[in-house]
């Protein structure tokens, strides 16, 4: 997980309430409730794709024992900031079933075979972060005015930018564990059309490929276009916070790009 997506999701209840009349303590359980059910996740994602190696150190910090606690404070929280019967709870199981779904559809993707269209792309981008979803809806319970439909739209603008990056960052980590992504699909599919594809180097032959106009273009294209929607929504609220946010992830794509014409044109 990239060191964006970490900045946004740990600040993401400062982010989202910015302009919310609600009291600072009911805020600061709903920071607890989000960065606890952030922190359950990130533990669970490691294990899935076994990122933790099984050996002693994990008696020492047990990554299911650290889940299992984020978990029960997050449960904890939102029953003492909203109570036993909330509507929460639907919305938390309904966001949270999507999430986890969407991790099984990740593993059944088949490396060499599967071609992800960015239609599918954009679907698993907002899925992989939809969680947050239930936050939103918190929000909402605590400042009955608040904008949920446009601020979840502004969210699924970020999240699709985010796996974007994601997927670009990680590369080279996911091709040497054949951890399928929109960016691998592509990359595979334009070298096999080429027929320059050899799976026994995948690593030195899709970054080099990567870093052609054909592939590269497209994909900040993309990143810029999600990040300017969101932008304008937050605009539109006030959330200024969020469009510096946006602004200082622009600027780094923009010397991303650079760099890559750099290389291209060496």
């Amino acid at each position: 997980m990239s060191q964006i997506n970490q900045l946004f999701f740990q600040d993401v209840v400062d982010f989202l309430t910015e302009n919310v009349e609600i009291n600072s303590e009911n805020k600061n359980q709903l920071d607890l409730i989000a960065k606890a059910y952030y922190n359950y996740i990130i533990h669970l994602d490691k294990l899935i794709d076994n990122e933790i190696p099984i050996n002693q150190n994990l008696l020492t910090s047990n990554p299911l024992f650290n889940l299992t606690n984020h978990y029960e404070l997050c449960i904890k929280t939102l029953i003492k900031l909203f109570g036993e019967d909330s509507s929460i709870f639907e919305s938390k199981a309904k966001y949270s079933k999507i999430y986890f779904d969407a991790l099984i559809k990740e593993k059944l993707w088949n490396f060499d075979s599967t071609i992800l269209s960015k239609e599918e792309f954009e679907q698993i981008a907002v899925e992989k972060h939809i969680p947050v979803f239930f936050i939103v809806d918190g929000i909402n319970l605590l400042q009955s005015n608040y904008p949920s439909k446009d601020i979840k739209l502004m969210l699924s603008y970020i999240f699709k930018g985010i796996q974007m990056y994601d997927d670009i960052t990680d590369i080279g980590d996911d091709l040497q564990t054949k951890q399928f992504t929109y960016i691998i699909s592509n990359t595979i599919q334009y070298l096999k059309n080429d027929n320059d594809y050899y799976p026994e180097n995948q690593l030195y032959t899709h970054k080099a490929f990567f870093a052609l106009e054909e592939l590269s273009n497209p994909q900040f294209d993309f990143m810029q276009e999600q990040f300017s929607s969101a932008k304008e929504i937050a605009q539109k609220y006030n959330l200024v916070k969020i469009v510096k946010w946006v602004d200082a992830i622009n600027t780094q794509l923009k010397d991303w790009r650079n760099q890559i014409d750099e290389i291209r044109n060496a």
